[in-house]
């Protein structure tokens, strides 16, 4: 059954799932970066300092610290399907409560809420779609559904230049709104992982999961082996850490703290940074926009990359590419020197390595800790995205030079690129059952046999 999902062709069915699921991560790119758009006038409207700006960005990604963390764990346990909509509706539905946010506590209370649905979305999506979709297709898919999230930034920006000077800041939090639809939609149509029905022993349902997707009836001699279907003890954070998994967790806890950082920090202070050189509000939106839109085809590229050189060569020269890049952002003058060598830093940064540490993530476990790992891989890229906001506006009121900004994330990125290199699985061309087997292979000799996991 699961030699015939993993070596599908992709069919309708994949493209309608597929496209369902990445609708809601778009606009939770979207949601979560719009706070650089919202920021100004929101300082305006509350009379905010530069510490309580970077409080209120810092209150969003501690509320998706929490819901990615907590997400998983219940992910693992109750399957993808309905938390997945849940997340997408909480999300979704708070953005109604900041929109007409009276106050600056009630602004920061709707955006924490909205941050645990946010980090609870992107911890069940990517490990959703890495348990339907074909090997073949696996890295481009996951590295796609990236991009379709990155491209939020860029789409926030083109909308916050048409609809903020006419209808003020509050507008792009109803056009967060939207999701709600899209929750209803998930959780009406979308089908459970295959791979989370076999480990429950459902396997009448994941059958018909399979033949729904390859457009063929599973036959008699399709039964998985006993091991195959064994159940495991399901959303164990203890199993992240444990035997060989410990070294390549902490390294990829590593990785996503800095991207994290970087990622995070940049959108939500890049176009502050920008109208501090001079660039007028609006030219700061479309700037901003056509920067991070780099990291886009970046992440594009990348889910042809990862199946060429493989994970971990994809990673680190990224990560420093990006680094030494940031150096330079810093120190050219001109607008057009500035826009392109941040496209290039993000391209690489954001594009090229983010998209790629998801792709890592979503595949390094097992099923049954899958979303569990996913999850705590997105709370820590939160817990960056939780501190450097609030370290850039700091250092910012402190009016320090505005290269110290970029010095922050070259350094962010040098770290990144070298636990990178030292510390990563190559996964490239393996069912996620093959990487599971090989992880759970003891260092040395055992007299007991290690346990078979479900996939």
């Amino acid at each position: 059954m699961l030699h015939r999902l993993d070596h599908a062709a992709f069919t309708p069915q994949h493209t309608r799932i597929y496209l369902t699921a990445i609708a809601g991560h778009f606009f939770d790119g979207f949601t979560i970066n719009l706070t650089g758009f919202v920021l100004p006038g929101v300082i305006a409207a509350f009379a905010l300092t530069s510490g309580e700006a970077g409080a209120l960005s810092s209150a969003l990604f501690a509320g998706m610290l929490v819901g990615a963390a907590v997400a998983g764990i219940a992910s693992d346990r109750l399957g993808r399907r309905y938390p997945l909509a849940c997340a997408i509706l909480v999300f979704g539905g708070f953005s109604l409560l900041a929109a007409v946010a009276w106050s600056y506590p009630v602004l920061v209370a709707a955006r924490t809420v909205q941050g645990v649905g946010l980090g609870a979305e992107i911890a069940i999506v990517l490990p959703y779609i890495a348990e339907f979709v074909p090997i073949r297709r696996r890295g481009p898919m996951v590295t796609l559904a990236t991009a379709a999230w990155l491209i939020g930034l860029p789409v926030a920006s083109a909308v916050a230049v048409g609809i903020v000077p006419a209808l003020g800041w509050r507008s792009m939090f109803f056009v967060g709104a939207i999701p709600v639809l899209i929750a209803a939609l998930v959780a009406l149509t979308l089908p459970e992982s295959v791979r989370y029905l076999l480990s429950r022993g459902r396997r009448e349902q994941a059958g018909r999961i399979v033949d729904l997707l390859t457009g063929a009836p599973v036959g008699t001699g399709a039964a998985e082996p006993a091991s195959a279907v064994r159940r495991e003890p399901t959303g164990s954070v203890r199993n992240l850490v444990r035997g060989r998994y410990l070294r390549f967790t902490i390294t990829l806890w590593v990785m996503e703290v800095c991207a994290g950082a970087f990622l995070y920090g940049l959108s939500t202070w890049l176009p502050t940074v920008l109208k501090s050189r001079g660039i007028g509000l609006l030219s700061s939106f479309a700037y901003t926009g056509i920067i991070t839109a780099s990291g886009v085809a970046g992440a594009v590229i990348a889910g042809q990359l990862v199946n060429h050189i493989g994970r971990r060569w994809a990673l680190a020269p990224a990560f420093l590419v990006s680094g030494a890049l940031c150096l330079v952002w810093g120190a050219v003058q001109g607008t057009a020197a500035v826009v392109l060598t941040g496209a290039l830093a993000t391209f690489f940064g954001s594009g090229i390595a983010g998209s790629t540490l998801f792709v890592y993530a979503s595949e390094l476990y097992p099923t049954a800790n899958r979303a569990t790992g996913l999850g705590w891989a997105a709370a820590w890229q939160k817990v960056g995205g939780l501190l450097m906001p609030v370290t850039v506006g700091f250092v910012l009121s402190w009016h320090a030079s505005s290269y110290v900004f970029f010095v922050l994330f070259a350094v962010l990125s040098g770290i990144a690129a070298l636990a990178g290199l030292i510390g990563t699985l190559e996964t490239r061309g393996k069912s996620v059952e093959e990487i599971a087997a090989e992880l759970s292979t003891p260092d040395r000799p055992s007299h007991r046999p290690a346990p078979t996991t479900v996939e």
